[in-house]
């Protein structure tokens, strides 16, 4: 009796990617960093939500000052939530960058007098 004969090449599984190097120290504090001032301008928003809508009414405001200032707000916690799912696949310094976005814009609005 003969040997059955081998496999292809091509049926053979391929072999899996390596898994991503970790992030160096410096990373993970830049990141910390950026997901602290993000929460911290989040808070801020939300604290003068009443000055902004003219007192502790909800959302019944002005339209013009509802959607800009949940505009504002999804600015400063889409691209970190982002930058999370960046860093938990194997790309912290994707997530570094959108941590940092929104509030680097924000302070280059405010010394070009934008805002």
């Amino acid at each position: 009796m003969s040997a059955p004969p081998s496999a292809p090449e091509a049926a053979l599984p391929p072999t899996p990617l390596p898994p991503p190097p970790a992030a160096g120290w410096g990373l993970k504090v830049a990141m910390a960093f950026g997901l602290l001032a993000d929460a911290g301008v989040v808070i801020l928003l939300i604290a003068i939500s009443g000055f902004v809508f003219g007192g502790p009414e909800g959302a019944r405001g002005e339209i013009h000052a509802v959607m800009g200032w949940a505009g504002a707000v999804a600015t400063f916690v889409i691209p970190p939530a982002l930058g999370l799912w960046f860093w938990r696949r194997g790309r912290p310094d994707v997530g570094v960058a959108l941590a940092w976005l929104p509030p680097l814009a924000a302070l280059a609005a405010l010394a070009f007098g934008l805002l």
